[in-house]
């Protein structure tokens, strides 16, 4: 009776803990993607010249930006907003991601290259800029890169379990019912047949073929000469560099630099950061329980509904849920 109470009492306390924080943001219009000192009254509308600096940390995927992921939405609003801000004359994008879904990596990218005809681009590779990491960097002015980042990995990946000596070896039979030939071509129940690897092997050619194609266009090299490097090989920073995958060896305060030339300002131009409160970062921690923010449910969602993935090479590991 009393544990009874108890968890009756934190449900309650929850509840209203939620119901408080509902009404906070909905007053408050409390936002996480506010800016440092310098920006004007809307997300950027920065009332001095100056560049912003976009992260794209993690896994990419379609949807919101978490802690530890970059959604396309999330970034394409931030991009978009920027476009409007005739102060904000460039873009410090640090990336540190080993790559994510096709179609969210295709959709920054193109918004990156609109943004280039208006705006200076300067990336910064952290530890890992691969396969959809590299190919956001694609779209950008300059590209620097320490000599440990790992970078490259211009290739596209799909997969789907197949369970089906599992449940034959314990006597489990699964029944599909479907309307289309092709409907369940990814069960992890059956084996695929010839013409089903087929199609896939064209879908992966396609997307791979588009990625090479993007990368030597963000790049202004030839198809042929990117084709050379992609295959999904991995490239050291310093390799990359010598390859022509990057433009120059360095990290922020060299990009800073580079993107203070190209802006043609006169010393290094401000740089206006994302800044998260700590109410906001509160409130998206706990987001996961009461707004319904959960990060692992918008990951397996993104990855069931792009079944073809732009990942980091499996020599560094799988893509972690």
């Amino acid at each position: 009776m009393e544990r009874n109470q108890f968890l009756l009492f934190l449900s309650f306390l929850f509840s209203t803990i939620a119901t408080i924080l509902g009404i906070a943001i909905l007053v408050s219009g409390s936002s996480l993607a506010r800016f440092s000192s310098g920006t004007g009254g809307g997300l950027f509308q920065a009332s001095e010249i100056g560049a912003v600096v976009i992260p794209i940390t993690g896994e990419i995927h379609s949807g919101v930006s978490t802690f530890d992921s970059t959604g396309a939405e999330t970034v394409l609003r931030q991009l978009r907003d920027l476009e409007e801000d005739a102060n904000i004359k460039g873009i410090l994008v640090e990336i540190n991601s080993p790559g994510g879904t096709v179609a969210a990596s295709q959709e920054i990218f193109n918004e990156l290259l609109h943004l280039r005809k208006t705006k200076k681009i300067v990336v910064s590779m952290k530890d890992v800029a691969a396969s959809g990491g590299y190919y956001i960097a694609a779209a950008s002015d300059y590209i620097f890169a320490q000599n440990g980042t790992i970078t490259g990995s211009i290739g596209v990946i799909s997969f789907a379990p197949n369970v089906k000596g599992l449940l034959d070896r314990y006597g489990v039979g699964v029944r599909t019912y479907k309307a289309g030939k092709y409907k369940d071509m990814y069960s992890p129940f059956r084996d695929s047949t010839n013409e089903e690897d087929d199609m896939i092997g064209k879908q992966l050619q396609d997307t791979y073929r588009k990625f090479v194609e993007d990368v030597a266009k963000g790049r202004n090299k030839t198809v042929k000469s990117i084709e050379e490097l992609a295959e999904g090989k991995i490239y050291s920073g310093e390799d990359a560099f010598r390859n022509k995958l990057v433009d120059d060896i360095g990290g922020r305060r060299e990009a800073h630099k580079k993107l203070s030339e190209l802006c043609q300002y006169d010393g290094l131009i401000p740089l206006f950061e994302q800044e998260i409160s700590p109410f906001d970062r509160f409130l998206q921690s706990i987001g996961v329980n009461f707004l319904g923010d959960n990060s692992h449910v918008s990951k397996i969602r993104s990855l069931i509904q792009s079944q073809v993935l732009v990942i980091l090479p499996t020599a560094l590991g799988k893509l972690m849920l």
